[in-house]
């Protein structure tokens, strides 16, 4: 799999701060950050796979966020195209985005996703349980 590609202080300040925001629960202003993030990579046209994956990423934080407003389709429908951005969890398309564990996030989010899909949705998982930054093992 692809090495992620060197970032700019201004971009690394951007992915750092959604993250920081994302781990705090504040996911639409995650999601703001790294879209100022997928905006400068698109201009200078970084390669596809880190494009997409941070693409990805600001659909995880709308995952999450339609998992707070109990909203079914719209879980069901993001997860769909960020899979085709991020791929899933048994085949995720890279195994890190900078340091983003994509596989591990893409596993943190399904039972939400299977939640969501079910006929009855219980809503009983907390979407603030869902790190992107983990303490090295």
């Amino acid at each position: 799999m692809a090495e992620s590609p060197q970032l700019s202080d201004e971009e690394q300040e951007w992915l750092h701060a959604g993250i920081a925001l994302f781990d705090s629960g504040r996911f639409w202003d995650a999601h703001e950050a790294w879209e100022d993030l997928w905006k400068s990579l698109r201009a200078r046209q970084a390669d596809p796979p880190h494009v997409h994956g941070i693409q990805g990423l600001i659909q995880c934080a709308a995952v999450l966020l339609k998992v707070e407003e109990r909203n079914s389709r719209g879980v069901v429908n993001l997860w769909a195209k960020l899979t085709d951005k991020l791929g899933t969890p048994d085949e995720p398309e890279l195994d890190n985005l900078w340091v983003v564990n994509v596989r591990e996030l893409l596993n943190d989010l399904l039972p939400f996703v299977e939640d969501a899909a079910t006929e009855d949705p219980t809503w009983a998982l907390d979407s603030t349980s869902v790190k992107l930054s983990r303490p090295d093992t």
